[in-house]
């Protein structure tokens, strides 16, 4: 067994890391979405990197949030 298994598999650090997961997972989603949506939002940086850290930010938003449903799930 891993050190993350055994980290993730203890009750007393269960809670408060799937908070932070889900946490952090909106985090992701919301400043990707603002990036993506709202170009007054961090204007100094040229669009086209904008919308590659964007799409990158909103996948890994998706892929935190799978990891932690996939944690909460028996």
């Amino acid at each position: 067994m891993s050190i993350d298994d055994r980290i993730r598999k203890r009750a007393s650090f269960k809670i408060p890391v799937l908070i932070f997961g889900a946490a952090m997972t909106l985090f992701y989603l919301i400043l990707g979405a603002m990036l993506l949506l709202n170009s007054a939002f961090l204007p100094g940086i040229p669009e086209t990197f904008r919308h590659i850290f964007a799409v990158m930010l909103l996948v890994y938003g998706l892929y935190r949030g799978w990891r932690v449903y996939a944690d909460v799930k028996p």
